[in-house]
Order: structure tokens, then C-alpha cells, then sequence
């Protein structure tokens, strides 16, 4: 759901799944629809995978891979294609919050990747 916030900008809400009585809207930053390379690499690993986002903002992005990662999973993320990350900021640390795995009009997965401070 899009919400005004009486500046002239849209942010998005949903409804947090809780028990009944503890219901709750979260509000969620302004996603942009942005198709980047990008190059990820677990906690722990050496060798970059190459991604691609769907889109993003100022709390993660949502990016397609060709390999799987879990929920959870600590990951580094980069949007330089190629050789290793030439400035700190050009490197975020991120966790996967979801996955998804979708299969129109081709077989992908999709992961939710929140921003790490």
C-alpha cells in the first residue's frame, strides 16, 4: 500500500504478520525499480557471484542470482562488474530477509536483502 506522507513523496506500508491482537503497519522505504550487475560474495567467501538488481532502497534491494542463498545468510554486495571493490562505500554489507523463487516468464530466484549499519 502507497502512503502520502504530505510532502510530496509515496512511502509503502504492509501489515506485519503477528497474532491477531498484535497487529501492526510498518512503514517501508521507497523502492525504485533499478536494473544494475551486481556482485555478491557470502561472510567468509573469496569468490564473487555475479547478481542483478530488481530494485532498491534505502534499507536493501531485491537482486536475482543463479545460486541459492538461505535466509539469514550475511552478504557482501558490490556494484562494480569486474576486479576488486575500488572505494569502501562502493561496498555494502547486507543479510538475506526473504527468498523467492520465481518461474514466470522464466526460472529465477529473488532475494531480499536488507542494508546492514
Amino acid at each position: 500500500m502507497a502512503l502520502y506522507d504530505g510532502e510530496g513523496k509515496t512511502t509503502e506500508a504492509s501489515l506485519v504478520e503477528e497474532p491477531e491482537q498484535h497487529r501492526r503497519w510498518v512503514h517501508r522505504a521507497l523502492r525504485h525499480d533499478l536494473r544494475l550487475p551486481l556482485r555478491y560474495r557470502r561472510e567468509g567467501e573469496e569468490s564473487w557471484r555475479f547478481g542483478e538488481t530488481i530494485n532498491i532502497s534505502e534499507s536493501g534491494l531485491l537482486f536475482s542470482s543463479d545460486e541459492m542463498l538461505a535466509v539469514d545468510d550475511r552478504v557482501e554486495v558490490t556494484f562494480q562488474t569486474s576486479g576488486a571493490p575500488l572505494l569502501h562505500s562502493s561496498t555494502r554489507q547486507t543479510v538475506v530477509v526473504r527468498r523467492v523463487l520465481s518461474t514466470w516468464p522464466e526460472t529465477r530466484l529473488f532475494f531480499g536483502a536488507r542494508f546492514c549499519l
